[in-house]
């Protein structure tokens, strides 16, 4: 009987040193995260935010950079930059929609194909929307008139997943091959809130303040800070290797699409309609909002874009009729002394009556703006009161204007305390 008393002993003592060990290794790990996050020692979210980014930087289901899209000649005077599959939602088959130029008094003489995974090949029926903006349409250095195209290859069966469409010049019979981006369902719950489609097409023509890497980086780290989880960068010629990999050591998801456009866009507005298209069609169903905008734009909601926010509790209230929010700008002037933008207090009131024609800025509900198939002609608009959401529009010496205010003196107390608590944390990221 001892002796059993003995082994129960002995085999006691041997769990309990395991379980020690255990617990010591465990212990270890624990310390070292916690070192690693120094959650004790901060008590700013958006750390622990670019943490998370940066374990899911490589691991996202939303890779809007596949197929990476590019300009391509389809026939004499027509070039197509990205295709989406749309699968009908109540009966077989589904919709190729292609993002186009054109010249303006070409005819749009092509036959479509889809091509599936299996690699059968189902001859479509082709429809075309043209766009005309408001400015008019894009002169090619020629003097020749291109205007913009929605092409569409509809099928009424389904053949399985749809890898490529294939376009044929009739006039020459030569095929095209056109990767497809199938836009994939997916549930409310599944979307990110708010995504950033940022246009530095013309980044090159900016100051010299914007092109720099910390203020590159200035741009990005505050709309993560804000709320804004994912970002689409038109032009990846703009971001050198450097700049880029500083962003992807703070945890940014960028995904950087090229934009070798054929032609010099002499119409910035018409070249804002293409990345608009493109854009939309991107984060449909993968975004409940989304924004088009230039790297010296910078959006401040009231609070962080989370469900207390107020401005996404306006923007879910009102009926899916409703696809686009118009958002009040401000052109704010920069005293280089001023060490991250949102530091700088004075706007020039003037250019709103000097350039009553500049961009406006809006905020997208993708998934309904492309039921109303994308036109301007039936797509309503509201506008967005300045104290849940606004935009500054950085550039220009302040020593240069005469008429300019303080934004801040109209702003709500708790929302200026947001604004500055924000800087505070870019000044902490930037400068530390």
């Amino acid at each position: 009987m001892r002796k059993y008393q003995q082994l129960a002993l002995v085999l006691l003592s041997v769990t309990c040193v395991v379980i020690l060990l255990v617990y010591k290794s465990e212990n270890n790990r624990l310390k070292y995260v916690l070192e690693v996050v120094n959650i004790f020692g901060r008590n700013d979210a958006a750390s622990l935010i670019r943490i998370d980014n940066s374990t899911r930087l490589h691991s996202s289901p939303y890779d809007f950079d596949s197929p990476l899209p590019a300009w391509q000649r389809l026939g004499d005077g027509f070039y197509v930059y990205s295709s989406f599959w749309q699968k009908n939602e109540l009966a077989a088959g589904g919709t190729v929609i292609s993002i186009a130029v054109g010249l303006e008094h070409a005819a749009v003489n092509f036959k479509c194909q889809i091509q599936h995974g299996t690699g059968d090949v189902a001859t479509g029926k082709l429809h075309f929307v043209r766009l005309d903006h408001p400015t008019g349409s894009i002169k090619a250095p020629n003097s020749e008139v291109f205007v913009v195209y929605k092409l569409l290859c509809k099928v009424a069966r389904d053949f399985g997943q749809p890898t490529e469409v294939i376009y044929t010049d009739t006039a020459q019979s030569i095929k095209r091959y056109v990767p497809l981006r199938v836009l994939e369902s997916r549930s409310v719950q599944q979307k990110m809130t708010m995504t950033a489609c940022v246009d530095m097409t013309d980044y090159l023509e900016l100051e010299e303040e914007f092109r720099m890497p910390s203020a590159v980086l200035q741009y990005f780290l505050h709309h993560q800070i804000v709320g804004v989880e994912d970002f689409i960068v038109y032009n990846s010629n703009a971001l050198n290797g450097a700049t880029a990999s500083l962003l992807y050591s703070h945890g940014i998801k960028i995904n950087l699409l090229p934009y070798n456009f054929p032609f010099d866009l002499a119409d910035r507005h018409q070249n804002r309609l293409l990345i608009e298209m493109d854009c939309l069609m991107r984060n449909y169903n993968a975004a409940k909002l989304t924004y088009i905008g230039a790297i010296n734009e910078y959006l401040y909601p009231s609070s962080r874009l989370r469900v207390n926010n107020q401005f996404l509790k306006y923007a879910w209230k009102v009926s899916s009729d409703v696809s686009r929010f118009s958002i009040a700008s401000r052109s704010v002037c920069i005293d280089k002394r001023k060490k991250i933008f949102s530091d700088n207090l004075l706007y020039d009131v003037d250019v709103a009556m000097t350039n009553p024609t500049e961009r406006p800025f809006q905020v997208y509900k993708p998934q309904d703006y492309n039921r109303t198939a994308g036109t301007p002609d039936f797509v309503k608009t509201l506008d967005v009161d300045r104290s849940l959401l606004f935009v500054h529009r950085y550039g220009g010496k302040c020593s240069s204007k005469t008429n300019l205010h303080d934004w801040t003196v109209s702003l709500q107390p708790d929302f200026l305390q947001y604004v500055t608590d924000v800087g505070r944390e870019l000044n902490k990221l930037i400068f530390r």
